[in-house]
């Protein structure tokens, strides 16, 4: 009977459509045609990691790794903004928002949008990205409803999202959230988040904090524990010289069952979940320096060294550290990130599934990656 309801629901919604559509005129089909824009990218990988010996032997491994597509159009005051990812090994929805300006200027985005939190757009110059991103600090998307507005220097933004982007078990999503899992003591969500966040603009960058706090709903006790965030940061700008600093402080504080191992928290995004210290600190410095190219192809190289380091709060645990050193290459419509990657305890680098929990994997490990991608 649901089916019946929901195939008559879109036969009178397409039927709605097509009577709207037939009064539109020519000229306005083709004025809203020329309001849509399109983006998109195609992105391939090629990586050498110095701890898989098979992939040694074959001088490392090129792949497909992104192509992804993007909307923004907008009607009558209302914009719309999404994107949706193809990876080699999972797709999702990127973001999906409408957004509305009043007249001082400000905005309003309802939908899946960006978390307003530290350093934006990324903390990061290389395609990894750092530690921020992979515990759900960095790149995050969430639903819910955000204010935007710009006074004089300053640059405010207020927001509370309902939920993350899906379900508490979907991993296949592109920013990293807490998931929960069939395991007891991980059956904790993310639900009623605050952010706010203040940045003051300066001649030569910025200075900001960041405050975030919301609830951890546990389905096994049905009780709510709590999380919060608060970053300071700070970006440069210095001539071609440029700077990231950041300093975030996190607790999550589950309400999980009698006996649980409340020290890690598990998360997930991309097709993956893992576990993370429950409590800590990150520490971030990036430093760039741009070089303009006079090529008729290359515009420009960046050269970057990003380091990033978690400091866990229990006793028992180890240190994640991870630095990335490299330059991007700007040519018409490709960049290129070549990178030469370093992890201690850090995920997808030393191959230890607990290296932003216990981290086990203690020694040092590399990964030579380069990335190119075409953007339209």
């Amino acid at each position: 009977m649901s089916n019946v309801r929901f195939t008559l629901s879109m036969a009178s919604l397409l039927a709605c459509s097509l009577n709207v559509s037939a009064e539109k005129t020519v000229e306005e089909r083709l004025q809203a045609l020329e309001k849509v824009n399109f983006s998109g990218s195609f992105r391939m990988n090629y990586v050498l990691k110095d701890n898989d010996d098979g992939q040694q032997d074959r001088a490392g491994d090129a792949e497909f790794n992104l192509f992804h597509l993007g909307v923004d159009t907008e009607s009558d005051g209302i914009r719309f903004s999404g994107q949706y990812r193809w990876y080699n090994y999972t797709d999702t929805v990127h973001h999906m928002y409408l957004g509305v300006d009043d007249e001082s200027g400000s905005e309003v985005q309802l939908g899946l949008m960006k978390v307003p939190f530290g350093i934006l757009p990324y903390e990061s110059n290389n395609w990894w990205f750092g530690i921020p991103y992979y515990l759900g600090f960095n790149d995050d998307y969430d639903m819910g409803i955000k204010y935007l507005s710009k006074q004089g220097n300053w640059d405010i933004q207020a927001a509370y999202y309902v939920s993350s982007e899906f379900g508490e078990t979907n991993t296949s999503r592109y920013s990293v959230d807490v998931i929960s899992s069939d395991d007891a003591s991980s059956a904790n969500q993310e639900s009623n988040q605050a952010n706010l966040r203040v940045a003051y603009n300066m001649p030569a960058g910025e200075v900001g904090l960041s405050l975030q706090g919301g609830q951890l709903y546990n389905s096994v006790e049905e009780e709510n524990g709590s999380r919060w965030a608060a970053a300071l940061h700070h970006l440069g700008t210095y001539g071609n010289f440029h700077t990231q600093l950041e300093l975030i402080r996190y607790e999550f504080s589950p309400e999980n069952p009698q006996g649980s191992n409340d020290d890690v928290i598990r998360v997930g995004a991309l097709a993956d979940s893992y576990e993370i210290a429950a409590k800590g600190s990150i520490y971030v410095l990036n430093l760039a320096y741009d070089v303009a190219v006079n090529n008729s192809r290359i515009s420009n190289l960046r050269f970057y060294n990003d380091y990033s380091h978690l400091d866990k709060d229990a006793d028992d645990f180890t240190e994640s550290q991870l630095n990335v050193t490299g330059v991007g290459i700007s040519a018409g419509a490709v960049y290129t990130s070549i990178d030469f990657v370093m992890g201690r305890n850090v995920l997808y680098i030393s191959g230890a599934r607990d290296a932003y929990a216990q981290g086990t994997d203690d020694d040092w490990s590399t990964r030579f990656n380069i990335n190119l991608g075409y953007y339209f």
